[in-house]
Formats: structure tokens, sequence, C-alpha cells
């Protein structure tokens, strides 16, 4: 598709083809429509982006989340979150890449995803387009790249109780 030039300039919008025409995929069909309505909105003075008309290729938002407690404390049936060697933490961090979809869209799909599993999202600390330079030589490339195959990753930072009044203690009488 990169014989096909899609631009913009004041109320114009420019469509270079191939003089022999192009023949594309269903996928690539999509995408030339996606560039031609977002140039179509630009050239009409809106900003698609902040219309929440563009799907953005990797999205990354990072939440602070409450952990909802719908068992009785110490009931054995309760379930773990995933990613969590930490069960019994209340707080998280919520680590979010979530590929090709709007601001919009992946917000709703994060907030879904983290209610599903129990938390409830007190703050949105981030949440920004991505590529994978951001992440590169860090220890989140790994889920960068997985949300490229899977669409969509999610990774639980658990905080860690604080017990009270530990009995036992070395300092004890």
């Amino acid at each position: 598709m990169a014989d096909i030039e899609v631009t913009h300039a004041g109320d114009k919008v420019t469509v270079k083809a191939p003089a022999d025409g192009a023949t594309l995929s269903a996928t690539e069909a999509q995408e030339l429509a996606s560039r031609i309505f977002e140039a179509a909105a630009r050239a009409g003075g809106e900003d698609p982006v902040e219309n929440d008309w563009v799907r953005l290729p990797m999205q990354y938002l990072r939440l602070a989340a409450e952990r909802l407690d719908f068992t009785p404390e110490g009931d054995a049936d309760k379930v773990p979150a995933p990613n969590s060697d930490e069960p019994d933490g209340r707080n998280a961090e919520v680590h979010c890449w979530i590929k090709d979809q709007t601001q919009n869209n992946a917000m709703h799909i994060a907030a879904g995803c983290v209610a599903e599993h129990g938390w409830f999202i007190q703050e949105v600390v981030e949440h920004e387009s991505v590529s994978r330079t951001d992440f590169a030589d860090t220890d989140y490339l790994q889920y960068f790249e997985q949300a490229i195959i899977d669409a969509e990753v999610f990774l639980y930072e658990i905080e860690e109780d604080e017990t009270e009044g530990k009995e036992g203690s070395a300092d004890a009488p």
C-alpha cells in the first residue's frame, strides 16, 4: 500500500495511486479508508484523535486500582488477581497495553477487564499512545510485544498488605 498516498492541504484531500490502480486486501482497504477519513476530518478542521475517531496502533494505560471485596475475609474461595503472587493485596498498579483501539475504547476495555478481575480503578495515572521504543531496555518490553500478538495485555503489580499487630515479634517481652 506504499504506492497509495493520502494527504490534505487546507480543505482538500488528495489521493495518489498508481496509474494502473492497486489491488488491496480487506485489511489494506480498511487502512486506506481510515487514512482518507482522517485526512478528510483534518481538512474539515476536525481533530480525529481528539474526537476519538482514530484507532491508535498501541496504547499504554497505567492505573491505580483497589480490590473489590465481594467475599468475606478469610474465604478460601477468594480468587487471586492475574499475575499475582500476593492475592491478599488491596491496592495495585495495573499496566495495560491495548492494540488498535480508539482512546475511549481502550479505556472501556481496561475498565471492563480490571472490574472482571475484582478491581476498581481509583485513578488513571497514564494513558498514551506508545511504540516499541518507549519500552526498549525495560522489563515491560515483553508485555508490549505480547500485546501485538494478543491485542490486550494486563499486568497487575499488587502491593502487599501491611500486617497489623504481628504476634511473636522479636521485640515482644
